[in-house]
């Protein structure tokens, strides 16, 4: 699981997030292109492609959804929220339905959960975590 968790937490992942992060909230698919650039859309198709591994990895019992939930919850629905324009001109584009499905499939996984129960900043959730004796 670590050194699962530390491939994600690479310089090159890290530099895409930021780069998606920083996109305008409602931007087009042409209005990304144009903010990233080449070098920033092969940024972006790093972090999606995790995104898509770890759904992957969560629908086959690899890991579960709370261990993702406590990792990216945050990033991957704000990901799918700023993307979604992008990745539906590139299912046309590509002629391809299943480009980004298991992220897709993730972050719906995401919301859902998120409606059913709001997330608590583990800060505040487990305040009073007592760290058991070794």
């Amino acid at each position: 699981m670590l050194n699962l968790v530390r491939s994600f937490q690479s310089p090159t992942f890290a530099r895409g997030l930021r780069r998606l992060i920083e996109l305008p909230d409602d931007a087009s698919a042409e209005e990304i292109r144009g903010t990233l650039g080449p070098e920033g859309e092969d940024l972006i198709v790093h972090v999606t492609a995790t995104w898509e591994t770890i759904g992957v990895l969560l629908f086959h019992g690899e890991l579960t959804i709370d261990i993702i939930d406590d990792f990216f919850s945050g990033p991957i629905l704000l990901s799918w929220r700023k993307l979604l324009p992008y990745t539906t001109d590139l299912r046309k584009r590509y002629q391809r339905e299943t480009w980004s499905e298991w992220f897709q499939w993730l972050a719906e996984g995401m919301m859902e959960r998120e409606q059913l129960s709001p997330p608590v900043p583990a800060y505040i959730a487990h305040r009073h975590w007592k760290k058991k004796a070794l």
